[in-house]
């Protein structure tokens, strides 16, 4: 598949604006994807933030396992000291331990795709805009991620680009599949150092093409630079340690083709036997002396980091005081347990939001599981179709993938916290890469059937070009909605207050039912008045706010049959943990739409009665009145359901297991 090359002009002009196009769109996406975001709420952010304020208070490192509270002290500094220079002079008013107010219902059902009780925190105005404070600090942090995830993109548009400098289309559709991964702008625009493993990895990925590109050009100065990036990759999270494999091959393989060149040039002086042994020594030759240079000033860069942890810890990495904190898997015990989490492991890759608690559509995971696969396969048919020089790039990149995925998987075996795809970072470029390269051969492949068997023709060069050039746009603009849909119909309004309910607005069933002098329940709707065993009941109540309640007060929704037993509960603060009452004002108006479940095992036929209250945390319910004024109780019954039937040849048909014997 060799398409033409455009026209210079067109090639440039198209390189200029759709790279700019795809980092402004990036920084924007993960501006808003970390606004829309509440502090804290990333995965590790508070521990990640811990680490940050250690450094920018005391002006040292923190000591995993010597800390008052957990960090993430077990970390390389390199992305913390950063956050520390630019936050050092913000007060945030809090202590380095302090805990913010937690949601007791968080991760409520979590597997759901949905919107309640998402938020692991209590979340206030000190957060809003304009920031200040720990909010201020927070943000300036996150904002210096982004700028990290923007190197990302571009790393992966230059690798591209080194790969095929004349088609300006394959390095835009890759850069599209970093750009707009959601996660990947989720993370950006949170606190973590997976961000920066990956520009990392990038970058390393990025030395290594430009040598492959160019081997006859090895010297002693990729040392330096090898060396530099390797220091890097090391300070800045310790599962690139294994990168020194890659930089290794790829130097050797560069040594080979530039001692095979002047092997070539060179004149048959030499005895048949002589020439033999020849290019192995000049490989050596070449190659010891860069990696010699290569693991010196990675030592310069590094190694007091090591030096430090041998003399804490015993040991240079410090995992094993990591895994007495933090907890340790066998490896042997728990192959099967992370073969089974890979599919959990793939759709943290791509989209779930916070500690896996918000998920996406399945059928998003599916898709881009079918496109991946595609783009990988289309890959690994093109290989045996390339040349020497597009072979060792494809080679480079699939090492890469590869060797993310086994540390992935190896941190897997050893780590409860292993299944999450953020760990493969560092070869999310090399990914995106490969995928959308193999998804332009697949392209080119049946468009030229399709031309072969209706024109008689394979079709021109040009004509190809113009075919990844819309391929390309087509997978910016996928992506591109893609991400955007995730952060307006998911990760918005899994942090967003309940509707406001207008002071016009009609509302079904009224009944002004007071609790206490705080609130007033205006009306309410269930969803339907009968429900079957297993299945679930909506139930929107219309409130008021007469007055600012002095605390948090918590809602509860009680089914109880005709003998008073409880058939189903549902506890959660209002709005679904995204309003709570010490965030009311008096004035407010707004919807709550409860769910509440029923368990499988609920008898029926059976009447049962709804009802609802509002209980201080210590177990104090508020009085409750109807619109006359006349007192009711400390809960309030709503409507009669009907639990029905369930259809089969059983009454209440079920599957229960009783230890494999009944």
């Amino acid at each position: 598949m060799n398409a033409s090359e455009q026209s210079p002009e067109t090639d440039l002009r198209l390189a200029r604006w759709g790279i700019i196009a795809i980092l402004l769109a990036f920084v924007v996406l993960a501006l808003a994807y970390s606004i829309v975001n509440p502090l804290h709420e990333g995965t590790d952010e508070l521990r990640h933030f811990r680490f940050v304020r250690f450094v920018a208070s005391t002006g040292r490192l923190p000591v995993q396992g010597q800390e008052e509270c957990r960090s993430q002290s077990h970390h390389p500094p390199l992305f913390y000291t950063l956050g520390a220079l630019a936050t050092f002079w913000i007060d945030t008013g809090k202590e380095i331990c302090h805990n913010p107010a937690e949601n007791p219902f968080w991760a409520y059902r979590y597997w759901e795709v949905g919107q309640d009780n998402k938020n692991q925190y209590l979340h206030g105005p000190d957060e809003s805009f304009p920031w200040h404070g720990e909010a201020l600090a927070v943000h300036i942090v996150r904002a210096i991620n982004v700028l990290i995830g923007a190197g990302v993109v571009w790393l992966t548009w230059a690798t591209a680009r080194v790969i095929w400098p004349g088609r300006v289309a394959m390095a835009l559709g890759a850069t599209a599949f970093v750009a707009f991964n959601p996660m990947f702008l989720y993370m950006s625009g949170s606190i973590n150092n997976d961000v920066i493993a990956a520009f990392s990895g990038a970058a390393v990925v990025y030395a290594c093409a430009r040598l492959l590109n160019a081997p006859e050009r090895l010297n002693w100065r990729w040392g330096l630079v090898f060396g530099a990036l390797y220091g890097l990759a090391l300070m800045s999270k310790f599962n690139l340690a294994p990168i020194i494999v890659l930089m290794t091959a790829v130097v050797a393989w560069a040594a080979w083709q530039s001692a095979q060149l002047g092997q070539s040039d060179a004149a048959p002086a030499a005895t048949p036997t002589e020439q033999a042994h020849t290019p192995w020594r000049q490989v050596l030759g070449l190659w010891l002396p860069v990696m010699l240079l290569t693991v010196f000033v990675a030592g310069l860069v590094a190694g007091w980091w090591f030096v430090r942890n041998q003399l804490l810890f015993g040991e240079p990495t410090g995992f094993q005081e990591l895994t007495e904190l933090w907890g340790v898997r066998s490896p042997i015990d728990s192959l099967g347990l992370a073969i089974s989490e890979l599919p959990y492991a793939w759709t943290t890759l791509w989209g779930r939001f916070g500690f896996g608690q918000i998920p996406l559509p399945q059928a998003i995971y599916d898709g881009l599981k079918i496109v991946v696969g595609a783009g990988l396969l289309g890959a690994f048919l093109s290989f045996f179709r390339s040349d020497t020089r597009l072979r060792a790039m494809l080679l480079l990149l699939a090492a890469n993938v590869l060797l993310f995925f086994m540390i992935l998987f190896n941190y897997m075996l050893v780590s409860p916290a292993g299944p999450n795809g953020r760990f493969f970072f560092p070869a999310l470029s090399s990914l995106a890469v490969l995928v959308f390269y193999g998804l332009s051969w697949w392209l080119q492949a049946i468009r030229g059937v399709i031309l072969k068997r209706v024109r008689g023709q394979t079709g021109s060069g040009r004509g190809a070009a113009q075919a990844t050039n819309i391929l390309a746009l087509c997978v910016a603009a996928a992506m591109l909605l893609l991400s955007t849909v995730v952060l307006v119909s998911y990760l918005g309004p899994a942090y967003a207050q309940p509707a406001d309910l207008a002071q016009d607005a009609p509302y079904p069933n009224p009944i002004n039912a007071r609790f206490d002098s705080l609130a007033t329940l205006l009306g309410y709707e269930i969803s339907d008045t009968a429900v079957q065993p297993g299945g679930h009941l909506d139930v929107d109540l219309y409130w008021r706010v007469d007055a600012q309640p002095p605390g948090d007060y918590l809602l509860f929704l009680h089914l109880f049959d005709e003998a008073g037993t409880m058939v189903a509960q549902r506890d959660t603060h209002p709005g679904l943990g995204n309003f709570q009452s010490s965030l009311w004002q008096a004035g407010d108006r707004f919807v709550d739409r409860i769910r509440i479940y029923l368990p499988e095992t609920a008898y029926a036929p059976e009447s049962a009665t709804l009802s609802i209250g509002l209980y201080a945390p210590d177990g104090y319910r508020l009085a409750v009145s109807d619109a006359a004024g006349s007192a009711i109780g400390d809960s309030l019954n709503l409507d009669q359901v009907t639990i029905e039937l369930k259809e089969g040849d059983f009454p209440n048909a079920q599957t229960l297991d009783f230890v494999n014997d009944i």
